[in-house]
């Protein structure tokens, strides 16, 4: 038992009532440690009292299950001459103790898993909430003899509760009778509620790691079947280079892009993007592409009257307060003209003769009003011209200083490029250069979405492998 210190100095200690109360205060995380001078008048106490409080502030530090119960383990030993340590959890769904760490002669653990409340030592002392502590094993009913590798004769099974909810049972085998103590009890019992915090702890932190590996898990299959839904092959358009570029943000987003056929020598070109981000907006993105692809094989008309009936559709299938931005062009072979619509998208440029020009045409984006009309551009392009649709994922890309790598930028990189240049050349550049705006490896905060197009003099071109750039 611990030992009532009368109210005295010995040797420059103060006066305590009890060594339970010091515990307590030990077992603080920020307590002093224990002063040397209560060694020398009380070493065994003293020495209790220094392991509780090291192994107090260990807990709070230690968040690995397995970490945490051989420390635990390796500090016990220091004032318990133990030969079996191990640990049982309580299993709520199952309604049954379950070994999870042991450290005995034998590697295994011990095949105690699956113990039910009340039933030998270990269920007894989690069915009663309270420690038992067996002299001599081989005389009490109740002990269960398990493959550790000891012959145990003693026995102390310590119930680890947090706010009397049980979290499992300390359980601690001798192969000496009587090798456990009534100080080893209160000591045992003390740990044991420090032990059940941290193990909920770990639990916990455990529980959100895994959280976090499902969520993830799930993102990346999100942004699998996201990236499957963009085409990876068109049409096949006579003088016309294609390229696109899709590089997906750090969360789920809702940029697309899309290549349709619309009659003999025609290619429609889709670029949108959806408000806010994740799994919402990736949905709304997928509606927007089925949508969009089932309006083209029924009506195939101009790119104004899509976006009309588009909107409609849209706005009655609205997903919170989403909206879609969206540029919308048909490019036609036999004429070089390029019919477009705008919905709230970034203007498209326009590379010609060293020069950049941004086609100022402005929409309501889809989805926000009904019976909403556009209006609609038409470009008479020549060989050797360059269209670019982006999203605002590339202009809005920022440095550091929070400077968007904006139009101007876009354009500079545009006007540095020659007749020769291919499409893929052109969409890979603007992603190289807008990476080095915002810092190479940088994830993007928005996804950043590119489309170009090429004007050549060339009586045939091949769409049936896109050089799609992720």
């Amino acid at each position: 038992m611990w030992h009532r210190i009368r109210r005295e100095r010995a040797e420059g200690v103060s006066a305590v009532d009890d060594p339970a109360k010091l515990g307590s205060f030990a077992l603080l995380g920020d307590a002093d440690p224990v002063p040397q001078s209560l060694f020398v008048a009380y070493p065994e106490q003293a020495k209790t009292l220094a392991l509780l409080h090291e192994v107090s502030r260990e807990l709070t530090a230690i968040l690995d299950r397995e970490e945490l119960l051989r420390r635990v383990a390796e500090r016990i030993k220091k004032i318990v001459d133990y030969d079996v340590f191990s640990v049982m959890l309580w299993n709520e769904q199952t309604q049954l103790l379950e070994s999870v760490f042991a450290m005995c002669p034998s590697d295994a653990l011990p095949a105690r898993t699956g113990i039910p409340l009340h039933k030998g030592l270990t269920g007894t002392a989690a069915g009663q909430r309270r420690v038992l502590r067996v002299h001599d094993v081989s005389e009490d009913p109740r002990y269960i003899r398990c493959e550790t590798g000891v012959d145990a004769r003693s026995e102390i099974v310590v119930p680890l509760l947090m706010q009397d909810r049980l979290i499992g049972v300390l359980d601690l085998e001798s192969t000496r009778a009587h090798a456990f103590t009534v100080e080893h009890e209160r000591m045992l019992s003390t740990l044991g509620s420090y032990v059940a915090v941290a193990l909920e702890n770990a639990r916990l932190y455990e529980d959100a790691r895994e959280n976090e590996r499902r969520l993830r898990t799930d993102l990346d299959t999100a942004r699998e079947i996201q990236r499957q839904l963009l085409p990876t092959g068109a049409r096949e358009v006579p003088g016309l280079d294609l390229a696109a570029a899709y590089v997906p943000a750090r969360e789920l987003g809702g940029d697309f892009y899309d290549f349709l056929p619309y009659g003999e020598g025609r290619l429609a070109v889709a670029l949108g993007d959806v408000s806010g981000k994740g799994t919402a907006a990736a949905l709304y993105a997928s509606l927007a592409i089925g949508t969009i692809r089932e309006i083209v094989v029924d009506h195939a008309c101009d790119p104004a009257h899509v976006l009309a009936l588009l909107n409609q559709r849209l706005h009655s299938a609205r997903l919170d307060s989403r909206f879609i931005a969206m540029l919308f062009a048909v490019y036609d072979a036999a004429s070089r003209q390029l019919r477009l619509s705008n919905a709230g998208s970034p203007y498209p440029l326009v590379f010609r003769d060293g020069h950049v020009l941004s086609v100022r045409l402005e929409g309501i984006p889809l989805g926000l009003l009904p019976g909403t009309q556009y209006d609609e551009s038409i470009l008479d392009l020549v060989p050797g011209d360059v269209v670019v649709f982006a999203s605002d994922g590339i202009l809005e890309s920022a440095n550091a200083a929070q400077e968007e790598f904006g139009l101007q930028r876009l354009s500079a990189v545009l006007s540095s490029f020659s007749k020769e240049d291919s499409a893929r050349a052109i969409a890979e550049r603007i992603l190289a250069e807008t990476d080095a705006h915002s810092g190479v490896g940088t994830a993007p905060h928005d996804d950043r979405t590119l489309v170009v197009l090429r004007v050549t003099d060339e009586t045939g071109s091949d769409f049936s492998k896109l050089p799609i750039i992720y």
